[in-house]
């Protein structure tokens, strides 16, 4: 399993991280939401679920994996170190751990697999020929989901495999269900107030830089009035498909915040990296052409975009709790976003964050301030919203 890495000290080439020969994700839950979204337009099959087999026995993974063969995608380890790694590299579905292993035992295992984040919810059963009680329970306590006891019967392997596989993927519907805007299919509010506090605490340790755009749709009440709310729910979706198109790195996440307003959160990225992807989400949703005829900035759906950002030329706020410096952070995005507006709309600003005791007053550009970043001209040629005989703003009248 090979993973390129690249240089994130300057994003402004964004270059594009790859996993080889994997199906799996990022370490960071912000991929889960783009990804989906993507996958979701390219088609409505589930995607297969991964087992992690973890023996320090090359013959029982052999045995283990002639019976799950055609249950799901499997990979094994023989250590804990190489499992733990494994799992983080592309996180399974379900893990299937010896209980007694040199080095780092099968317990150690699961305590470290349930400290991770990204890891803690993966069921793991044990397979162990300890079968006295006092040792069930303190797996199970640990977090453990099931024990199959050596020497297993295939048919109870099979079994018990495909039960928690079934309780995993519903589990996993659940918590998209709950963490995703119904609308756009994008992360919503509660998942974005999560994955900011996460990147937060991740930037503060690993002393990396954090950039929010803060984005919203330019007259989209107006709009909503000439073209009906119909409309407007699907000009919120195309323009939600166009951010998630403008982000190019697994850990960026975009997330409905509240009506027509969309955050984007982009982890290991300054300010000319950040400006960079401003200059991108302004094209992608011109390039769009979805007609607004009743907006005064142009003729087409546009989008303003406020940034922020914490890097080394930024206020140190690594002593601030972490919620005072993602409001911090959220404020200044959102005061970018007013210059942005007050500014002509169809651009981006960038404000400084600073402490929370300075924050609601908004700034007004000045001559020190960054050029705005101001969306191209309209293209000619653009789609036009509903009206008698259009029912829709995407898809031009037939000729007749």
């Amino acid at each position: 399993m090979t993973r390129l890495g690249f240089s994130r000290g300057n994003r402004d080439e964004r270059p594009i991280a790859l996993n080889c020969g994997t199906n799996g994700s990022d370490d960071r839950e912000g991929f889960g939401f783009n990804s989906q979204l993507m996958e979701k337009s390219n088609s409505g099959a589930p995607h297969p679920q991964r087992i992690l087999l973890v023996d320090d026995d090359p013959a029982a993974i052999q045995l283990i994996g002639t019976i799950l063969t055609s249950v799901a995608d499997l990979c094994f380890a023989t250590n804990g170190k190489d499992a733990l790694r494994l799992a983080r590299e592309a996180r399974p579905d379900l893990i299937l751990l010896d209980a007694e292993m040199p080095g780092m035992s099968g317990f150690e295992l699961l305590a470290a697999l349930k400290a991770d984040f990204d890891l803690a919810e993966v069921p793991v059963i044990f397979i162990t020929g300890h079968t006295e009680a006092g040792f069930e329970v303190s797996a199970l306590d640990m977090g453990a989901a099931d024990f199959i006891a050596k020497p297993f019967r295939s048919s109870l392997v099979m079994a018990r495999v495909k039960t928690h596989l079934r309780m995993k993927r519903m589990a996993d519907e659940l918590r998209r269900a709950a963490t995703t805007d119904a609308l756009t299919g994008v992360a919503n509010r509660r998942s974005f107030d999560e994955s900011m506090q996460r990147e937060w605490a991740r930037a503060r340790r690993t002393g990396d830089a954090l950039s929010l755009l803060s984005i919203d749709v330019d007259h989209f009440k107006l709009y909503n009035d000439r073209y009906g709310h119909q409309n407007g729910d699907a000009c919120l979706q195309h323009v939600a498909h166009a951010l998630v198109s403008a982000c190019h790195r697994p850990a960026d996440l975009v997330a409905r915040y509240g009506g027509e307003e969309f955050m984007m959160l982009l982890p290991e990225t300054p300010r000319g990296g950040a400006m960079h992807v401003s200059r991108r989400v302004l094209a992608t949703v011109q390039a769009l052409a979805i007609v607004h005829e009743s907006s005064p900035t142009m003729q087409c759906v546009s989008v303003s975009v406020g940034i922020a950002c914490h890097d080394e030329t930024s206020p140190c706020l690594a002593d601030l709790h972490v919620q005072h410096a993602v409001v911090g952070l959220v404020s200044a995005a959102d005061r970018a976003l007013y210059c942005a507006k007050r500014a002509g709309r169809a651009q981006a600003r960038l404000e400084e964050i600073s402490a929370p005791a300075t924050e609601g007053r908004a700034t007004t550009p000045s001559a020190d301030s960054p050029p705005a970043l101001r969306s191209p001209a309209p293209r000619r040629g653009a789609f036009h919203p509903a009206a008698p005989g259009n029912p829709s703003p995407y898809f031009p009248r037939k000729a007749v």
